[in-house]
């Protein structure tokens, strides 16, 4: 039997003789978190809000139907003053833009003294908690924030920990707010481990001068030398086959013949698959992680090819185009007109790869150098980028087919330099141990250690860990009690036998696990300098601040705040900012988590150089709007962007004005063409990739992610038991097909209007953001599509339905496709630039822009609408204002 509504509502209530109103005050309270307060405990008692809810809304929101989860009859929880906060900032908002009430309910005159009265409430709550607690939670440094804090205390830029450490919770978006960094005994344990490790690895760096060691390709076990097969690796001298070598009369390497080695080489047609072939420098193992310098000689060449039709050999009965193998004919080698784009990978015995740099092999034999951090362990992967990653049953070269050549690379030898210091001994061991003379202990044994020596160790000991710590604590001074707690473990250790070394290392593991570093600290009001200083460098660098910035007292003051601010912005470090807030904000770390189904998407299955690329391309591009104050509506359309060879190429552009004729891994700079879709993050592959997922894009997840964290509307989850949409790769039908019966009923309707027109304008980009008419499919729908993947086998998608990118925009207005739409989502530039600014007060602040904080925000933009919300100039009256220099 259904429930009649009428029966849980006050009025029903009051009509059968039942009290009314009583439970709608108690309901409506909320408390803050801080024991024996009173802050943050209003009731709304005002008759407008009162009467308001009880007219309009208490007939759906009871305990007993509760629709879209709200029950205002049942009091909220009051131990979290936020929550309360943030329950009913949604229903100020909801009611303010019209969607709630629903449609014919209530009217102008209704809800005006209602969001009223709530606002006012909603103001003096938020202000009383600020006063009594401060905006935002007292936090823990973050993974990033504690592995670039230990590469400035260290001066040891090289230092790679975050990886070792717990991964970190992450609220509204991002990994800085107190409520999601807690602290528990596995990261302490954590902590002092990785600490320890870090410190010896710091000191041991005096045990390791630099060196030079070269690597021959043909020397390297890991180049998987082999004569016959299609996966070939053949050994060269300048643009012939070393044909001695393949016939198996000479030995593949003159090894001890350094002439002669120096113009051996090793060239390759095809790039490297981790489970079949590839070619490592897998002797490589630097001795101590470090700051190297990578030296490549190489060149690209060019090679014939023979035809062979199911194995067989004979060129005289090619095969049908599908079933055609393209090999090297390594007796017909010959300079190539083009260079290569080469990526080098750090390899991992567990199979792990780290990007480390890209370069460009020059058609003529040519040294590269790159500065690269390695760890120890690390080996080589190189990787020619642009050729294909041949698996088992292919079938040809998409870079053979249609010429008359494969295209090559001959790698001829790698020398490693480092570790790499600037003055000796290295500035990490000088950070911790200054000038104190040491020993090296195990001689040449790789695992050699250094051991300090000192003629009055425990007042050396103080010492040290006395400017240790205050350094460590970023300009707040040592706690109560000085230095004595660290000394204490110093001393402990040197009873339990410790030398003075481990002794004083276990003294700065201390000062490295203690809450003055672990910990941001900051009291209630205006930030001090200190706390100021800390603030600004873990927004704009993502680490501690450096003693410029520590050394301003009068960092208060605003021209001294703004000139810092573009300081950093400036330096560097700022680097970080942007790939870290860039991860979080966009969800740029995921975008390897999905990989291009190898039988939808052969082309672009394996091309690790177009998902590298699209990443450069989106770091670079908000930095530019950054530098150069670009408006904020460029963050949805703008006219330029960065590419190199292959980003033109899936873009559609012209790369022929770029670099080496547009054949570099090189990004560059390039104005977009009038007709082009692309221009803004709506339409960089990195972002069409990560809202999608290697198979299918979806309208509603696509949709989604746009209209939350571009424009900053909230989205609520869907109902339970709403099973999701899966789109139908056999072709039969489209999304949108699925998805109109998906959304009949009114309550989905209304919600999908919100998003899925954004998903629909985004349908007309595939899984990696290549530009589309219609769909793939796997069946038997559609036109067939000749081609080769980067695995080598024959396309078997076909082209299906054509793609619908039409819709109706629920902020008003039809568009017909992508371009349109920008247009009308950028009716409102404001609403962009307001959102980037309540990105950037949780990722600067570590607290969301509360009700009580949106005057101070919409000031912020008045001060940059004279640049159009130029993107700098939003920064710059961000940290200017009380949301920024308040706790």
């Amino acid at each position: 039997m259904r429930l009649d509504r009428r029966a849980a509502t006050p009025r029903f209530a009051a009509a059968h003789g039942f009290a009314a109103a009583p439970w709608l005050a108690a309901a409506l309270a909320f408390s803050a978190a801080v024991p024996g307060a009173s802050a943050g405990e209003p009731r709304f008692e005002a008759p407008a809000v009162v009467g308001f809810l009880e007219s309009h809304c208490a007939d759906c929101h009871n305990a007993a139907l509760a629709e879209g989860g709200l029950d205002l009859t049942t009091p909220a929880d009051g131990s979290n003053a936020a929550t309360g906060l943030a329950r009913w900032t949604l229903i100020h908002d909801r009611v303010r833009d019209g969607e709630m009430p629903p449609d014919g309910l209530s009217d102008e005159a209704d809800r005006a003294p209602f969001l009223h009265a709530l606002a006012e409430s909603l103001t003096a709550a938020d202000r009383d908690r600020v006063a009594a607690t401060g905006r935002a939670q007292v936090r823990r440094l973050n993974r990033d924030e504690y592995e670039n804090t230990l590469r400035e205390l260290l001066d040891a830029p090289w230092l790679r920990v975050a990886e070792e450490l717990p991964a970190d919770g992450s609220t509204h978006l991002f990994s800085k707010s107190g409520e999601a960094l807690d602290v528990s005994h596995v990261q302490m344990e954590k902590y002092l481990e990785v600490g320890r490790r870090a410190l010896r690895t710091a000191t041991d760096a005096a045990a390791h001068p630099p060196q030079t060691r070269r690597y021959y390709a043909r020397q390297e076990t890991g180049m998987r030398y082999i004569d016959r097969s299609p996966r070939r690796t053949t050994p060269v001298i300048g643009w012939e086959a070393d044909l001695g070598v393949l016939t198996g009369e000479t030995p593949k390497t003159a090894k001890g013949d350094r002439e002669a080695q120096d113009r051996e080489g090793l060239a390759v047609f095809h790039g490297p698959h981790p489970a079949f072939t590839r070619y490592d420098v897998e002797s490589m193992d630097p001795p101590i992680d470090g700051r190297y310098r990578l030296r490549v000689k190489s060149y690209s060449l060019a090679a014939g090819k023979n035809g062979y039709a199911n194995g067989g050999a004979d060129p005289d009965k090619p095969a049908p185009k599908h079933q055609r193998w393209y090999l090297p004919n390594v007796f017909d080698l010959r300079r190539s007109e083009r260079p290569e784009p080469i990526t080098l990978y750090a390899l991992r015995d567990s199979g792990d790869t780290r990007w480390l740099a890209s370069f460009d092999a020059q058609p003529e034999p040519h040294v590269a150098e790159v500065e690269v951090t390695l760890r120890k362990g690390d080996n080589l992967r190189p990787d020619a980028a642009r050729f294909p990653r041949l698996r088992p049953g292919w079938s040809g070269n998409p870079l053979a087919v249609d010429r008359d050549h494969i295209p090559g690379w001959v790698l001829q030898w790698v020398d490693v330099e480092g570790p790499i210091t600037d003055e000796w001994p290295p500035e990490s061991y000088t950070a911790l141990f200054g000038d104190l003379p040491f020993e090296v202990e195990n001689g040449e044994d790789e695992n050699r250690r250094v051991r300090v020596l000192s003629e009055n160790p425990d007042a050396d000991a103080e010492r040290l860990l006395t400017d240790f710590a205050a350094r460590a604590f970023r300009g707040r001074g040592l706690p109560e009690g000085g230095v004595e707690p660290y000394l204490g473990i110093y001393g402990q250790a040197r009873e339990l036998g410790y030398d003075f070394t481990d002794a004083t290392i276990a003294g700065f593991s201390a000062v490295l696990a203690s809450p003055r570093f672990l910990y941001l600290e900051a009291e209630p009001g205006e930030l001090d300098p200190p706390a100021l200083a800390a603030r600004l460098s873990y927004f704009l660098w993502n680490g501690p601040p450096d003693a410029e910035l520590l050394a301003r007292d009068d960092l208060q003051t605003a021209e001294v705040l703004q000139e810092q601010t573009d300081r950093l912005l400036n330096d560097p470090r700022s680097d970080r900012f942007v790939e870290h807030f860039l991860d979080h904000w966009l969800e740029l770390r995921d975008l390897g988590n999905t990989v291009p189904d190898a039988d939808l998407y052969p082309d672009y299955y394996l091309d690790g150089q177009l998902a590298e690329s699209a990443l450069f391309e989106t770091r670079t591009f908000f930095k530019t709007l950054l530098d150069e104050n670009r408006p904020a509506r460029n963050l949805i359309d703008a006219d330029f962007t960065f590419v190199n060879e292959r980003l033109a190429r899936h873009y559609g552009l012209d790369s022929s004005g770029l670099k080496h004729g547009g054949r570099s891994i090189e990004l560059e700079r390039v104005e977009l063409p009038a007709d082009s879709p692309r221009g803004g993050l709506l339409t960089q592959a990195s972002v069409l990739k990560v809202t999608a997922n290697g198979t299918t894009t979806s309208p509603v997840l696509r949709g989604v992610w746009v209209v939350e964290r571009l424009l900053g509307r909230e989205i609520p989850p869907p109902p339970s038991g709403i099973e999701a949409i899966e789109p139908d790769t056999r072709g039969a039908v489209t999304i949108r097909e699925q998805l109109a019966k998906h959304t009949e009923t009114a309550s989905c309707a209304a919600c999908h209007a919100k998003f899925d027109p954004v998903g629909f304008a985004l349908e007309s980009f595939d899984v990696m953001g290549g530009w589309r008419e219609t769909y793939r499919a796997l069946g038997d729908v559609g036109e067939e599509v000749e081609g080769y993947g980067m695995n080598g086998h024959a396309f078997e998608f076909r082209l299906a339905q054509p793609v619908e990118s039409a819709g109706e925009w629920a902020g008003g207005g039809r568009f017909e496709d992508v371009e349109q739409l920008k247009s009308l989502l950028l009716t409102d530039e404001r609403a962009i630039a307001r959102n980037l600014v309540h990105q950037w007060v949780v990722y600067g602040a570590g607290e969301p822009v509360s009700f009580a904080d949106r005057p101070a925000v919409e000031a912020i933009l008045d001060a940059a609408e004279p640049s159009g919300y130029g993107l700098r100039d939003l920064l710059h009256a961000l940290v200017q204002s009380d949301l920024f220099r308040q706790k």
